[in-house]
């Protein structure tokens, strides 16, 4: 018995393979001896395969070795390859052996005999072997051989005891019966035992008939529905690659090698941050509507692109397009369990390429809804708290999709291709996307018109419903210019606003409806006043210096009749940062909200002579008396130079202080200024004789509406002053 320690592939041609092995016989308990020369010959199904001539063979004990270098004579092509198919494919085969052998080895006078005997030649299973790509290129369109190519470094780390240089091959990789790809390895050199990098390009072929189609899609579904598929991969023709000897072409072209599509690993690509390669959103189009009578079926409609551009760290510029995607989609539970549908008109989503690794994904859906399943609404509502409460979006996806794919090998129709997704998404921070909304293309320049509209907001009424000491009831009339295309439906809202610990309102919408165009909606407010707690007059004095204001917004108990909503805002509260100053003075740049409020404070005029300011002023509120008691003011001429000071008490000569009626004008009695003796200051108002100054005017106001006594303290920034004598 032999037994092979380590075999070398040298070199090979069509007539031979140099080669080398190291055998032993484990067996072999006699005194070591010399065989003069062996001279064998192969035969496969009575056809010579080929023949060894060996000299001085040395058969030793088992602790050392027989060691051969020499050349394995092909004489029949076409039956050696037949031969080593064989083989590949059964791991055994049976071959003829005829031998001549000189015995003067063994003994002095021993001739030299022919043995002739069929042998069984058994081959040890395959190792496992670890098979990586690296340097991947492509893939590219390939102007040569048609369809796409991709060139890569194929890493093999097979633990046996073969080393080999192999010449290039082609191999063809089919799917039922079509050939999707070829493929050229090599050249190959193995080192025994240890990695082999080895150039590998792979050429998918360019779709040729509609068999050729249908196999690709029931590849792309049997992969998708994670079932896996097998390729077969057999040498090409030997007469397309002849580099390689011929019997090795032709052993490989006769033998079937079944491969499963998930055998090699694909290098890892760490993808950036989704909102580095999400490079702009452009929704034209954007309506969403929850009501309290289809509370488990909220709806949206949508047209909307995205610009996609992932990094091309292989240069590919194949074309992978998207015609036509049109989702069957549920959302499943924790337990795999449906409980809603997405409901999706058929119209398609769409996935164009505008340069390599450069997407546009575009849809236009008039009502993209979901519909829970009955009897699943408590799952709904968990999934709902987790995204709101939580945020967390923990859910699955399942269902099929029916595509159709523009590719460089041509357009692939896949119907009901399975899909079978977990998303697993917390939300640490705010979510950041480059979008727009004012212009349709992702490639447009957005117009002048465009980028100056802004949805323009003034309040047309400011009702007071209800009045205690420490709550005050508000009733906002908004009206709603909305030059976009996007709006809102939601049968009620209503949140909590604390600032800094402090429970400051509540604020709420009946029946909020916000389409383009005009619109008008009431906001309840409902104020609790803290007239002495020093943290309500800072949120005063910050929103009039206009500071960014940290607010907390938080749901509570029946903030809605619509359920799930419900449930899920109990819990829910969310930190918001607001710019107050953007609420002093309406912005009109692109994107900003624009605003007007009623104008109060009508006219201020200071008289020289009688060192006194009188100013009028409107009251815009209706449904409770409201009376100005007292004012305290120190007045600045660009923040740092004092111009002088007020306090009066209005509460002196009318107990209630000064009655401001609803919607007329009210001109206060001249009130007396101390007024600070730099020379500064008065140069100023000297040169503003006749003219105005505008000044800063910090003012703390005790005031009483209705019931409820207010006490804040505002800065007034560029109050145009009139300067009289």
């Amino acid at each position: 018995m032999l037994e092979l320690e380590s075999a070398s592939l040298i070199d090979m041609d069509d007539d031979g393979v140099l080669f080398a092995v190291d055998l032993h016989f484990p067996n072999w308990g006699r005194r070591a001896a010399t065989v003069p020369f062996a001279n064998t010959t192969i035969y496969y199904h009575e056809d010579a395969v080929g023949w060894l001539y060996a000299k001085n063979l040395e058969v030793t004990p088992h602790h050392k070795r027989l060691s051969l270098y020499d050349v394995f004579h092909v004489t029949n092509a076409e039956a050696m390859g037949s031969l080593l198919a064989e083989a590949a494919a059964r791991r055994r085969v049976t071959v003829s052996v005829q031998t001549g052998i000189s015995l003067g080895g063994f003994g002095r006078y021993l001739p030299v005999v022919s043995v002739h005997r069929e042998l069984e030649l058994v081959l040890p299973p395959l190792p496992a072997a670890n098979i990586t790509f690296q340097d991947v290129v492509g893939p590219v369109d390939d102007t040569v051989d048609g369809g796409v190519t991709m060139h890569a470094k194929l890493l093999l780390n097979a633990p046996v005891p073969v080393s080999a240089n192999i010449s290039p091959v082609r191999i063809d990789a089919r799917y039922q019966n079509i050939t999707i790809a070829s493929v050229d390895i090599g050249p190959t050199t193995m080192f025994a035992g240890g990695v082999s990098s080895i150039p590998v390009t792979t050429n998918i072929k360019r779709i040729s008939s509609s068999a050729h189609e249908e196999a690709l899609a029931n590849l792309a579904m049997k992969i998708s529905s994670g079932e896996g598929a097998e390729l077969l991969l057999s040498g090409s023709d030997p007469s397309c690659c002849e580099q390689a000897p011929l019997w090795l072409r032709q052993m490989l072209h006769m033998v079937e090698i079944p491969i499963a599509t998930d055998i090699a690993q694909l290098p890892h690509y760490a993808l950036p941050p989704y909102e580095n390669f999400v490079k702009k959103v452009s929704v034209d189009k954007l309506y969403a509507y929850w009501s309290a009578e289809d509370s488990y079926k909220p709806w949206a409609g949508i047209s909307a692109q995205v610009l996609i551009e992932i990094p091309n760290t292989s240069g590919a510029n194949a074309t992978f397009e998207i015609e036509s995607l049109v989702p069957h989609l549920q959302l499943v539970d924790e337990d795999n369990q449906p409980f809603a549908t997405i409901d999706i008109v058929a119209i398609p989503i769409q996935l164009k390429q505008v340069a390599p690794f450069k997407f546009v994904v575009s849809c236009d859906f008039d009502r993209l809804g979901l519909s829970v399943v009955s009897g699943k609404e408590e799952q709904f509502t968990y999934a709902m708290k987790r995204a709101l409460s939580d945020r967390n979006l923990a859910l699955g996806i399942n269902g099929t999709l029916d595509i159709v794919l523009a590719t460089s090998i041509g357009l692939i129709h896949i119907n009901k291709l399975p899909v079978d997704a977990n998303i697993d998404w917390t939300f640490d921070a705010d979510i950041r996307m480059p979008h727009s909304i004012f212009y349709n293309a992702i490639d447009a320049t957005p117009n002048a018109e465009a980028e100056s509209s802004s949805a323009k907001v003034s309040v047309n009424r400011i009702h007071v419903a209800e009045t205690t000491r420490e709550l005050l009831v508000f009733e906002l009339g908004l009206d709603i210019v909305n030059p976009f295309t996007y709006g809102a439906f939601i049968t009620d809202l209503a949140l909590n606003v604390n600032y800094d610990g402090l429970h400051i309102a509540t604020v709420g919408v009946e029946e909020l409806s916000l389409s383009k165009g005009k619109n008008t909606q009431t906001v309840y407010v409902h104020f609790n006043n803290y007239p002495e707690d020093l943290r309500q007059k800072r949120l005063f004095l910050e929103a009039s210096v206009g500071r960014n204001i940290t607010i907390e917004v938080a749901g509570f108990p029946n903030c809605t009749r619509i359920p799930p909503l419900e449930a899920s805002l109990r819990e829910f509260t969310k930190e918001l940062t607001v710019d107050t100053s953007k609420l002093r003075k309406p912005g009109t740049s692109s994107g900003k909200l624009a605003g007007s409020f009623p104008q109060v404070l009508q006219e201020v005029v200071f008289h020289i002579f009688s060192m006194a300011a009188e100013a009028t002023v409107i009251n815009p509120v209706s449904g409770a008396g409201i009376w100005l008691q007292k004012i305290e003011a120190i007045g600045y001429y660009h923040e740092d130079v004092p111009l002088g000071t007020l306090e009066y008490d209005f509460t002196a000569k009318q107990p209630s202080g000064l009655r401001l009626p609803y919607n007329q004008a009210v001109t206060t009695p001249r009130l007396p200024i101390t007024a600070n003796e730099t020379s500064i200051g008065w140069d100023l108002l000297r040169k503003a004789i006749g003219g105005t100054l505008d000044v800063d005017v910090f003012t703390n106001i005790q005031m009483q509406i209705g019931n409820a006594p207010l006490n804040f303290t505002v800065l007034g920034k560029n109050a145009p002053v009139k300067v009289r004598l």
